[in-house]
């Protein structure tokens, strides 16, 4: 089988707190992988992750780090929703890795748009968060398996997606969704799985008082139509997952949560229409 080019890139970012405001302390972004940051009206900071080579197949690389130092206020989003191309058979997978380190009392937005994920697509990604008591992370991920809309049945996959987070050095939580197989699209069709809804979403929210925002966010839950969510509580962390039949009610949807959460701040500028 020929090689093909592969992408590598890397992105690292450093933000402290300094004259009543987040800025950026240190950057650094190679290969395929660039930053980002929009002007907002507030007085944390945003950055814009953007890959120039267009999306991810098999045999990609990418890395990524970000340190918030304490007190910061960091908002980290895509420029638009993220594709794993198909991959041949015997390609190796595309590997992104992202790690992430919260100081005391600095908050940590992971907000990209979705991930697009085609047929016989080859990941494994994974992103490891370390946060300290005191300090605050949102995370949501979308996840569109296959492209009903062009008309695709979604037959092979292989896919490891994985958070893993620790607070003062203890775990608090290790997600991870595995699929591999063939005649994916029968699989995500079997009531007990997803009753062939193909888009799924999972939102985290690490924070002092987390817990005792469960009953509003059901409450919104609730509200939400073509959409099953579903949200817990525990240990200072609050869970919701959802499943749709496209990305953009599930997007919508969560945006809705997210907007919650944040107290009505501004959403990310390349959410906005």
């Amino acid at each position: 089988m020929s090689s093909l080019q592969r992408a590598h890139g890397r992105f690292g970012l450093t933000v402290q707190h300094r004259e009543g405001r987040t800025r950026c302390a240190d950057l650094a972004q190679g290969g395929c992988c660039r930053l980002l940051f929009p002007r907002v009206a507030r007085t944390g900071l945003e950055a814009v992750t953007v890959n120039i080579s267009g999306g991810i197949v098999a045999g990609d690389r990418i890395e990524g780090h970000i340190q918030c130092g304490e007190g910061t206020e960091l908002v980290v989003t895509s420029q638009a929703a993220e594709r794993i191309y198909r991959a041949r058979p015997g390609d190796q997978a595309a590997q992104v890795n992202v790690t992430c380190e919260i100081g005391p009392d600095a908050t940590l937005e992971w907000l990209p748009h979705g991930t697009i994920f085609f047929d016989h697509s080859h990941l494994e990604r994974r992103m490891c968060v370390e946060m300290r008591a005191s300090s605050r992370f949102l995370y949501l991920e979308n996840r569109i398996f296959g492209r009903a809309a062009s008309g695709e049945v979604l037959r092979r996959l292989s896919v490891r997606d994985t958070l893993s987070i620790r607070r003062d050095g203890r775990p608090v939580l290790e997600d991870r969704l595995a699929l591999e197989g063939e005649n994916m699209a029968a699989f995500f069709g079997r009531a007990a799985v997803a009753a062939g809804q193909m888009a799924v979403a999972t939102l985290v929210w690490v924070a002092a008082g987390a817990e005792e925002q469960l009953a509003a966010i059901r409450s919104l839950c609730e509200r939400s139509d073509e959409v099953d969510l579903a949200a817990s509580a525990w240990n200072g962390m609050l869970v919701v997952r959802g499943l749709a039949r496209n990305g953009w009610r599930l997007e919508q949807a969560f945006h809705s949560l997210v907007a919650y959460l944040r107290a009505e701040k501004a959403a990310p500028v390349t959410w906005r229409t």
